[in-house]
């Protein structure tokens, strides 16, 4: 069976001959992995960039400290631009996507 569109052939019974061929591959590595995690033990704590975590949470300001500190400078100068103003946020977006559009289409 093939389906014509306008770009090409499109084979659904390929397409679902690959997703079950993948499905398989994972079903057999998941099948061959390894039965060594026990809960409520260590091994439920969490474990962030090498080190143990206290509490259950963990921020962003302390997932990405190091990207933060390496780049202060600049998250510095856009923390001055942050107002926490909604109204703001989409003129930026509007703003940048019109940009992008009169790239794309120059």
């Amino acid at each position: 069976m093939r389906l014509w569109t306008g770009e090409g052939a499109w084979t659904p019974v390929v397409w679902v001959a690959a997703a079950l061929a993948t499905a398989l591959l994972a079903l057999v590595l998941w099948a061959r992995s390894r039965r060594q995690y026990k809960k409520g033990t260590e091994q439920d704590l969490p474990f962030v960039s090498g080190e143990k975590v206290e509490g259950a949470h963990v921020g962003g300001q302390h997932l990405y400290w190091g990207f933060v500190e390496g780049l202060k400078p600049l998250v510095e100068r856009l923390r001055a631009w942050h107002t926490g103003f909604v109204g703001d946020y989409v003129t930026w977006f509007v703003a940048m996507l019109a940009v992008v559009l009169l790239i794309v289409l120059l």
